[in-house]
């Protein structure tokens, strides 16, 4: 299958994922549609930079990002902007990831252009109070004794990829930030860091940026919820599936005719 070939077929398979969608189908045991679309976009499309990719989600979905959680400032927003370049120019050839390091670094560049930046990168002293969730969360002392021991385990995540398992890297990644954001290691912007730590992490596959819909705020915390209090990743691992496809399709595939006449395709 060459790279037409591939575009043209998730374009068809996309049809069935939006059929579905309306049926309100999606999570059927008998779907393998979010498979297909990943598999063919990883094995056989030719990537745009992601350098395009980026410049795409930012000026679709950095708002839309922000706007997924309550109150969240300007600054904060720009911030988002600081995030997305720092993930556009993160080469894992060269670069030192560290799911620590780099998640305090993420934090620090959501409040670099706050009035106290210093905020960003501190690990919370006190026991979080999330009004929307029912379930225990760890406390202070609990949350940095778990999230120190990211140090040392961070290449772990990795593992799956020396047999070339993307779905088993996927699910790696996405169990990884969902635990992160049960520990809330920050005392706020937790789920923002983290679903710009998945991003970064989903680079490394050339998948674009997730995007979360405004519309799909409640389904996205019932599946992340579900993952947090009960350990039961199934649902948000899905969604996640489904949020890769509508990635691929808003940021590239249905670009592709600009991607073509830009020139702007990686070398494979």
């Amino acid at each position: 299958m060459n790279n037409d070939e591939a575009r043209f077929f998730i374009k068809k398979v996309m049809d069935g994922y939006k059929k579905r969608k309306k049926e309100n189908n999606l999570y059927s045991s008998d779907n393998f549609i979010p498979e297909n679309i990943i598999t063919t976009y990883y094995g056989f499309v030719d990537k745009p930079k992601f350098s395009y990719i980026i410049k795409e989600y930012k000026k679709q979905f950095i708002f839309n990002e922000a706007r997924i959680e309550t109150n969240v400032s300007k600054e904060e927003q720009m911030g988002l902007g600081e995030i997305y370049d720092y993930i556009e120019n993160f080469d894992f050839s060269k670069d030192y990831f560290n799911i620590f390091v780099t998640s305090l670094l993420l934090h620090q560049k959501l409040y670099s252009k706050c009035p106290d930046p210093s905020f960003g990168g501190s690990l919370r002293d006190t026991d979080p109070i999330m009004y929307d969730l029912n379930m225990e969360i760890p406390t202070a002392s609990e949350a940095k004794k778990i999230f120190n021991s990211y140090i040392s385990s961070s290449n772990d995540i990795f593992k799956p990829l020396e047999s070339n398992d993307i779905f088993g890297y996927i699910n790696n990644c996405v169990i990884l930030v969902t635990n992160l954001i049960k520990l809330q290691p920050f005392a706020d912007g937790n789920k923002r860091t983290f679903r710009a730590l998945l991003a970064l992490l989903l680079k490394k596959i050339d998948i674009p940026p997730i995007y979360v819909e405004i519309s799909e705020r409640d389904e996205y915390k019932e599946c992340l919820i579900r993952g947090m209090k009960y350990e039961d990743y199934t649902s948000i691992i899905r969604f996640y599936y489904y949020k890769i496809c509508d990635a691929i399709m808003t940021l590239d595939i249905e670009k592709s005719h600009i991607n073509e006449s830009e020139k702007i395709f990686q070398k494979k």
